[in-house]
């Protein structure tokens, strides 16, 4: 297992915000964790409704893993809202050709929140897209929405002038 912390974006206000994480993988899943603590009275965090997949989830609240196998360029995004709105897409090369990933079955979730936590726990099965346990370069990130209508990027590293998830320089973690 492979803990993470995400840095909002360098001049963004954290907001008395902290996210750190947890990445397992399996030849056939990767289980993926956040945990938000802090003051989360100044974010939307939309409550739970049917899971379905959604497009441009990145513009509310959202929870992000990005990977590609060791070597390769091409590369895969998963979203996650609280809300259990989710998809993956496909790239095959820096955002190039981007597609939904329909080799991904719906990816099994589980939150949690209190006052000042909320946690997301999602296993995604990926035994189709990559054989046994080829390594993975990963990125994680969050958008977070907060309720004065801003959005705040968090990222393990941001090595752009510009917030940029889909960058390979932000794929630090080996699993």
């Amino acid at each position: 297992m492979t803990s993470f912390n995400l840095h909002p974006f360098p001049g963004q206000d954290s907001g008395e915000i902290t996210i750190s994480g947890t990445i397992e993988r399996t030849p056939r899943t990767i289980v993926l964790s956040f945990l938000l603590q802090g003051n989360l009275g100044g974010l939307i965090l939309p409550t739970a409704i049917a899971r379905k997949r959604c497009d441009n989830l990145w513009q509310s609240t959202c929870l992000e893993m990005f990977w590609a196998e060791e070597g390769e360029k091409n590369y895969r995004e998963l979203n996650l809202a609280p809300n259990g709105a989710w998809n993956v897409y496909a790239f095959a090369d820096y955002r190039t050709a981007m597609r939904q990933e329909d080799r991904v079955a719906e990816p099994l979730t589980k939150t949690t929140l209190a006052a000042d936590s909320f946690s997301l726990t999602a296993g995604l099965e990926i035994g189709t897209l990559h054989a046994g346990l080829a390594p993975l370069r990963v990125g994680v990130s969050a958008v977070l929405l907060h309720r004065d209508t801003r959005l705040s990027y968090w990222a393990l590293a941001h090595p752009k002038a510009k917030p940029d998830f889909h960058a390979p320089r932000t794929f630090l973690l080996r699993v």
